[in-house]
């Protein structure tokens, strides 16, 4: 899972802030909460007698309050803080099961200079899904809010001052942010609320993916990858449908929590969720929206991926660009076998997938033709990239990185870009995408679903594409998916 030191410490960060996530909210270390919980609390306890004033204006004043404290009092009181209580108990019981995993038990419990390694690097390993009883090891479209943080919010560098430093005010926030975002995305792809959201973006897909390969008895043969996968539902969906799927997902604090979703849960709805618990505004009430609890898994993906052929569903960790791009495309020494297509332990990318299935991904690119270029050498002859998702580009007014900024383009250049790298546009609907259901306040996104071809390179007979790859070089950068 983590090499180097440097990524055990990555990780150790990320499972100490879902770790932490019960004493932050509790101590009051979220902002919002802060405010608005002291103040209820205040007012559910403050006596409205006021002192003795020595001036008519302050007279006026202390009776205004203590009015104001009666009828607040009477809409507030204290059940509200009675409530976040037992729900910030429930999410951190929740947390407590994703990260008992022996697999992270280590991490956790080791120190800041554990210099151990484990067996497999984060950026590179392929995590098998195991379906049985037992659930072996393993491993977004990520949540739909977009970020323009470069960082995982770990804490600063250790200095001869002070070697071991606790993280800041604003990398601890950060991080609990993620931890929250995190909570929220179980929504989505693991409870029966968010089956709307995944009839808008999942059903496009997986009805495009099946129409390009009618043939079911062949489809364990047409590997298909997703970008981005998140906590793993839509890579599952397509497993299940018959295919080899890949998930690939850069996010931590998601790769923590899709393991969790699918390989931990054994029983349909067995744990209790508030997603809500820390968004204060457009809430119809206070009960029913603040306080909504919803239940998680919707389904158990051991039961869903029963007859699947062991090995055809798997995610990778690592950056989309790094893992699949021209540092794996090389020609094979030979032809006739997957075995062929290593070379010093690296597996051949380029041409390997008969499809790429991208969900609210090729926003998070700072070049979204850097995207389209790697998953045009992804594709085989005849395959096929099909994507759904807004354009809220990551990385619109972020301060460029080493010099680089980000390219932000219209549906209408992502089109015309794509046809110049090499697709062919073979269908496009649009569809509504809303987020939280009941909410006072909708985003409603005009998804676009875009069904492209490559187009056809001639390649030898039983081999991958020969082709050079194209001559430049994607500039690999930490995005955050969470």
């Amino acid at each position: 899972m983590a090499d180097s030191p440097e990524e055990r410490q990555h990780w150790r960060d990320i499972l100490k802030a879902f770790d932490g996530y019960m004493q932050y909210h509790v101590s009051w270390g979220d902002p919002g909460a802060t405010a608005n919980l002291s103040y209820r609390r205040t007012t559910a306890v403050d006596s409205p007698s006021s002192p003795s004033p020595t001036t008519r204006s302050s007279c006026m004043t202390q009776l205004a309050i203590a009015t104001s404290s009666r009828l607040l009092m009477r809409v507030l009181g204290g059940k509200l803080v009675l409530g976040m209580s037992l729900a910030d108990t429930r999410n951190s019981e929740f947390i407590d099961l994703m990260i008992q995993d022996p697999v992270f038990a280590d991490m956790l419990a080791g120190g800041d200079d554990d210099t151990a390694a484990s067996a497999h690097s984060h950026d590179h390993h392929e995590h098998t899904h195991s379906h049985s009883q037992g659930h072996s090891h393993s491993h977004d479209a990520a949540e739909h809010s977009h970020s323009h943080s470069d960082s995982d919010g770990e804490p600063a560098a250790p200095s001869p001052a002070n070697p071991k430093p606790k993280a800041s005010h604003t990398a601890r926030d950060n991080q609990q942010d993620k931890v929250r975002s995190t909570l929220r995305s179980f929504v989505r792809d693991w409870t029966k609320e968010g089956a709307s959201e995944r009839e808008a973006c999942y059903k496009p897909l997986l009805e495009a993916l099946e129409a390009h390969f009618p043939e079911v008895s062949t489809r364990g043969e047409k590997k298909v990858l997703v970008p981005g996968c998140g906590l793993g539902r839509l890579a599952m969906e397509i497993a299940a449908r018959g295919f080899w799927a890949q998930g690939n997902e850069f996010s931590t604090y998601m790769l923590i929590a899709s393991h969790f979703a699918l390989n931990q849960t054994t029983t349909a709805e067995e744990h209790i969720l508030f997603p809500y618990l820390h968004s204060w505004s457009n809430h119809q009430s206070t009960g029913n929206h603040l306080l909504r609890s919803v239940r998680v898994p919707d389904v158990v993906p051991a039961d869903i991926l029963a007859g699947i052929t062991p090995g055809n569903f798997s995610l990778v960790a690592g950056d989309f660009e790094e893992i699949y791009g021209p540092t794996h495309w090389f020609t094979p020494q030979s032809s006739g076998s997957e075995s062929d297509d290593e070379e010093a332990g690296r597996v051949n990318q380029r041409g390997r997938w008969s499809a790429v299935v991208t969900c609210f991904f090729i926003d998070t690119a700072r070049s979204v033709l850097n995207y389209m270029r790697i998953i045009h050498g992804l594709l085989e002859d005849g395959g096929v990239w099909i994507n759904v998702g807004p354009l809220l580009w990551h990385f619109e007014n972020s301060a460029p990185r080493n010099g680089i900024g980000s390219i932000e383009l219209s549906l209408d250049e992502v089109k015309e870009l794509a046809e110049l790298v090499g697709f062919d546009i073979k269908h496009m609907i649009r569809s509504p995408y809303t987020g939280i259901p009941d909410s006072m306040l909708e985003h409603i996104y005009n998804v676009s679903s875009v069904t492209l071809a490559a187009a056809d390179v001639s390649v030898p007979s039983g081999s991958r594409r020969r082709s050079r790859p194209p001559t430049y070089k994607p500039k690999a950068e930490p995005r955050d998916r969470v």
